[in-house]
């Protein structure tokens, strides 16, 4: 039983806590959004799930996330029951993406899950160097997750997981093709209550003195190159997640409260002092539980506004949950209503 003045402190430590790494984060935003946009990891940057979607992509904080193995390894031991889930988010300008996940406990202080995001383009029209349409394009990015995580007490937990990225943009004979195995993210989580809970997650960590996730990019083909295959090196900016996530019991209603601050690294170094290559961003999320089946959310991601419910169906012992989500993008530019997936506990 959680005493009233440690849950009270909790509370402090953790809203003092989240207040010094956004005031920290708000005056080092020195680098355009565009530059950020201009480095590979996008996959990463777009998160996964639809529920978390539609709580303004916030999951890193939350033991429900999915899947758990990108948002928060350590969340994997906390899971109660084994859950399955997939879902699929169409946008505007042909874009493309989805999840799957499984995820459940081995023992009682570890937990496991395997997730995959997908993200690209179904319909880019391509051009040869003489602008000669070639065809359509269809220009995928796929991470696959491999997590685990370890209780070290009845409330906090560490976690590990491995990432395999892969990116073809089907422009033929592997020209712009990335395939890289060994990114690493490493994730904490902590409950200071029943009612709150802390989460920060390190992600696109490499195997080198400066933890960078490095990969080979194929610029020209054999074919294009007199009989030699050219590559460039580039990297995934590190990303560094705190997150909270509160319960509040208000007026006979559940209300989950979720916020996360963000920021990317765009350097290869180890850490870098230099706030011009740092770019930071802000999600925020909310989750009403109008009654044991209904859910309705809403969040903030980055400046983009998102909205959407669940629904539980009954399905037996288990339960089947329905998760859809609508996305603003960049003040209501466009209106992406196609979000939609399904949650099963086994």
């Amino acid at each position: 039983m959680n005493r009233p003045g440690a849950t009270a402190g909790a509370k402090s430590l953790a809203a003092g806590t989240l207040l010094i790494l956004l005031g920290a984060f708000a005056p080092a935003s020195a680098t355009d959004d565009e530059i950020l946009g201009g480095h590979e990891g996008w996959l990463d940057r777009m998160g996964g799930g639809i529920r978390e979607l539609g709580m303004g992509n916030t999951g890193t904080a939350s033991e429900e996330a999915m899947p758990a193995s990108y948002w928060n390894p350590a969340i994997l031991p906390f899971n109660r029951v084994t859950t399955a889930a997939v879902g699929a988010d169409i946008r505007t300008l042909s874009r493309n993406g989805g999840f799957a996940g499984v995820q459940g406990r081995l023992a009682a202080n570890l937990g496991v899950g395997v997730g995959v995001l997908n993200r690209g383009d179904f319909d880019v029209p391509a051009y040869d160097r003489d602008e000669k349409p070639l065809g359509t394009a269809r220009p995928q990015s796929i991470g696959s997750y491999l997590g685990m995580g370890v209780k070290t007490s009845r409330s906090n937990s560490f976690g590990a997981a491995v990432q395999w990225y892969s990116y073809n943009p089907d422009l033929g004979g592997g020209t712009g093709n990335v395939n890289v195995i060994g990114i690493f993210n490493l994730g904490w989580f902590k409950h200071w209550s029943n009612d709150l809970k802390t989460g920060v997650t390190v992600r696109n960590l490499g195997i080198n003195k400066d933890l960078s996730a490095d990969f080979d990019q194929t610029t020209l083909t054999s074919e294009d190159a007199q009989g030699f295959e050219r590559t460039a090196s580039d990297f995934m900016p590190k990303t560094l997640v705190a997150a909270v996530f509160y319960t509040s019991h208000a007026w006979g209603r559940t209300i989950d409260l979720a916020a996360e601050a963000i920021d990317y690294q765009l350097k290869r170094d180890l850490y870098a002092s230099d706030a011009a290559f740092h770019v930071q961003a802000l999600r925020l999320g909310a989750d009403w539980h109008l009654g044991e089946q209904m859910n309705v959310r809403a969040g903030m991601d980055q400046g983009n506004l998102t909205a959407g419910f669940g629904y539980a169906l009954p399905w037996g012992r288990h339960r089947l949950l329905f998760d859809y989500a609508i996305v603003a993008e960049r003040g209501f530019l466009t209106i992406n209503p196609f979000a939609a997936g399904f949650r099963f506990t086994l």
